[in-house]
Parts: C-alpha cells; structure tokens; sequence
C-alpha cells in the first residue's frame, strides 16, 4: 500500500486533471463496492480522492451527511475500514493535501470513535490531532508556546532540527512576508541553525499544541496576534474551510 506522501501527490494530481462529476456528494457512494482488495486498491483510491474534493466544496449540512453516508458504508468490511481511516487522515490532516480541512477532520475523528472499530490507542491520537488542528484558525488569536509570543506581524515556523527539509525550509522562506518577524520554533537534538534572519526558540510543551510528525509547516499572525495564514506547508497556498463549512 502506498505511503500517505504518496497518497497526496496522487491525489494533487487527480484533482488537477479531474472534474467533480455531478449528482450530488450524498449520492456518491450509491451502488458503489466499498470493500477494497488488492486488485481494485488504485481505482479505490481514486474514488475517495474525488470524494474528497467534493467534500471539501460542499455547504456544511450536506457535507456533514455524506461523510456520515461514507462511514455508514465502510463499516461493511472491517479491513477496509483501516484502509479508508488512511485515507481520510491523509485528505482532510495531512499539511500536503489539498482537501485538508480541521473541520471535516474534527467531524470523521468523532465518526471513528462512535463505531470503535480501529484500536482505542489510534483514536486518541487522530481525536489529538483533530484538536490540534483546530488551533490557529484564520481570524483568531494565535496559540504558540509560553514565551514565543511576538511584538507584531510574525511568521511562525515549527522546526524539526534533525530534519534536513526543515532546514531547507528556513531559507525557502527567510524572504517570505519581509514586514513580519521570523520565528523558528525548534525541536530535536540538532544544534540551532546559523541562517540569519530568525529568532530561534526551543520552547517546552510544543508536542501539547502542534503535530510535529508534520513539520516543517509555519503560520502568519497580524500585528495584533490573529492568525492571518493558518498553517500551510512550505510551498503551499494555504487551504482551510470557511465557518460556513461543516
């Protein structure tokens, strides 16, 4: 099976070549095998990232029962059941994807926990995940660590030291938003980069309030500490349902 890297490079490219086919996101699934094997694994996979574009572009009320409509239905097969827990993470958490959404996110990790069919240990991570992710939400005020709070405009970036695309990152965005202040907040064994241009912090208590499995990804504040950006990776206009959605 693919890894989930894979998985969003897929589904960037299915959504760049592909149209959302009419009829409703509700009814997608009518008359659909939701079981996936081996020799149908790709044309599964497919199908769920379309499933996911659409999601993520429909109203809130409708968006919301198809999501109930697709556990409903994967609840079929138990071994499926993980493969479309996958999936679902992949499309609506990962930083990469273009169908990420906390939102919808935070809607599928009650979904999980409801059917209980996925071990208790991974539910706890992806209802972790799905709180995290709700934080610094465009419009409000940013959550950092203690001592990390900038004067102004900032552009935040969570930094694994002992990653070197983390690292890359650092000068991939040391030009980015010139008016605010740069602000690498670092984690790992690694000694502190020397690019200038960044104030480097190590502040306790990060792995409480990002995911950082994701890093690098980085977030921009006003100069009144609201979230303008809200976290994208590192070449990646930034992706996030209105309140209107889900």
């Amino acid at each position: 099976m693919r890894s989930p890297a894979a998985y969003v490079t897929g589904l960037l490219m299915l959504i760049l070549t592909s149209c959302a086919s009419g009829g409703g996101v509700c009814n997608y699934w009518d008359d659909v095998d939701i079981v996936v094997t081996e020799s149908n694994y790709s044309a599964a996979e497919e199908r769920f990232a379309r499933f996911a574009e659409l999601l993520v572009q429909a109203p809130g009320d409708e968006a919301e029962k198809a999501l109930g409509v697709l556990f409903d239905r994967i609840k079929e097969d138990e071994v499926s059941y993980y493969v479309y827990a996958d999936w679902i993470e992949s499309a609506f958490h990962n930083y990469l994807s273009p169908c990420r959404n906390p939102i919808i996110f935070g809607k599928a990790a009650e979904l999980f926990e409801r059917d209980g069919i996925i071990e208790q240990e991974r539910i706890q991570k992806l209802r972790a995940l799905a709180a995290q992710d709700m934080l610094n939400r465009p419009g409000e005020h940013c959550t950092v660590p203690d001592g990390a709070e900038a004067a102004g405009s900032a552009l935040y970036l969570v930094l694994n030291l002992d990653c070197r695309t983390c690292l890359q990152s650092l000068e991939a965005l040391s030009k980015s938003h010139p008016e605010a202040e740069h602000i690498a907040l670092c984690f790992g064994y690694s000694p502190l980069p020397g690019l200038s241009g960044w104030k480097y912090l190590k502040p306790d208590g990060m792995g409480d309030i990002f995911d950082l499995e994701a890093a690098p990804f980085w977030f921009l504040t006003a100069d009144d500490g609201s979230v303008s950006i809200p976290y994208c990776a590192e070449f990646q206009e930034p992706v996030f349902a209105s309140p209107e959605k889900i």
